[in-house]
């Protein structure tokens, strides 16, 4: 019996293995893929800011956008809430303090309570961009110089219809902060890239995204979205009811996700799981779901591993948890040197095992949970499909 545990061990530990190498694998051919030919002519280009008060730091997030890099005419709307003072004097400063800087102030009147809703905030602007290229940035996303000459030769190809990129988060001050950008910088790149050669991409990531107008208008834009929860999911199958495509790109841009307590960082955890599971996962087809299910089985195998270490305490099992460890640390450093440009610090390394062996747990445990979320404050229940209801206190 004892023998055939240790063979378990050394069996799950050699998937484990290959399903690293596969997806690193499929993420450096990804890169190296020639990018798509310059314009010949760089088309205008409109940056959709919806910001609302928050504690991420949107000065630095406003000054990395004062620093982008474009060889055509573009402009940033800001799109602030008429109440929130405090966030339109921040615009104000950068502004101020950048001059040549194509940004100007939108203020939108509240749809709901005191605050605008993001998507009441891009309709209202909408009239007032002009450019060719509309380019949607959350608030929290700070844009590296190069991202618009990144994103907007993949955005001119024919057959695209929306292209996004990939995040990086960068806060670590808090344990929840640090668990955040570590579970996500551990497994954004080797999520999303590998399962682009198994599908093509069925949804956009909402962080930065950016479409032709033309496009955008034909597709009906953000029409009928006022009660949806899901924009990006809808407006990814609107692309592809279209007949076009869904790009992912090797565009990495950084996020600034402020988190104090472990509380915050399981309300977004909780977000992130119930949103796709109502609003996504009932429009995939089992091809798609199939993909999905085979690129998260990898994550199954270090708990497996750990209760195999535990319940056995034989020294192949404990081996081979500690190797998959190892597998994981490798294949980061990689990840974090050719490809994030930025460093998980190096106390918060210690955090490896729990995000390697525990977090698939955590995540299977909260999945089973309920659909309701909490969101802006609000108590929100998602139903099945992408429409929320509010949830009186």
């Amino acid at each position: 019996m004892t023998h055939r545990l240790d063979r378990l061990a050394q069996v799950l530990g050699l998937f484990y293995l290959l399903d690293r190498l596969w997806k690193i694998l499929a993420v450096v051919a990804f890169f190296r893929r020639p990018p798509p030919p310059v314009p010949t002519q760089w088309p205008s280009l409109t940056l959709l800011c919806p910001i609302t008060h928050s504690p991420n730091d949107l000065r630095s997030v406003l000054i990395a956008r004062a620093h982008l890099a474009y060889s055509g005419q573009h402009e940033c709307l800001l799109i602030c809430d008429p109440a929130d003072q405090a966030t339109q004097a921040i615009c104000m400063e950068v502004m101020e303090r950048y001059p040549t800087w194509p940004a100007r102030i939108v203020l939108v009147a509240p749809d709901h309570g005191t605050l605008a809703s993001k998507i009441a905030k891009l309709r209202t602007a909408l009239p007032e961009a002009h450019g060719e290229i509309l380019c949607f940035v959350d608030d929290d996303i700070l844009l590296r110089p190069d991202a618009l000459r990144i994103l907007v030769p993949y955005v001119m190809q024919s057959t695209t219809g929306a292209a996004f990129g990939l995040a990086c988060y960068t806060r670590w001050q808090t344990l929840a902060e640090s668990l955040m950008s570590g579970f996500v910088n551990t497994n954004a790149l080797l999520s999303y890239v590998p399962v682009t050669y198994l599908v093509e991409p069925f949804t956009i990531t909402g962080h930065c995204f950016a479409l032709r107008r033309e496009v955008f208008t034909a597709i009906g834009g953000l029409e009928g979205m006022e009660e949806r929860i899901d924009d990006d999911h809808e407006l990814a199958r609107r692309v592809r009811r279209s007949g076009l495509r869904n790009v992912q790109t090797p565009l990495v841009y950084d996020v600034d996700n402020r988190l104090a307590r472990l509380r915050d960082y399981h309300m977004q955890m909780r977000r992130w799981l119930v949103i796709p599971r109502q609003a996504m996962l009932p429009h995939l087809n089992l091809r798609e779901r199939s993909a999905m299910l085979f690129g998260s089985l990898g994550s199954l195998l270090p708990p497996l591993l750990l209760l195999l270490a535990l319940v056995t305490r034989r020294r192949v099992p404990w081996l081979s948890l500690g190797s998959s460890l190892g597998y994981v640390a490798a294949t980061q450093a990689l990840l974090e040197h050719a490809y994030l440009g930025r460093a998980m610090p190096l106390r918060q390394a210690l955090l490896l095992p729990i995000l390697n062996w525990l977090m698939p747990l955590y995540i299977g445990l909260i999945s089973l949970g309920n659909n309701t979320i909490v969101w802006r404050g609000q108590r929100l229940r998602v139903e099945r499909g992408g429409t929320y209801a509010i949830i009186e206190e």
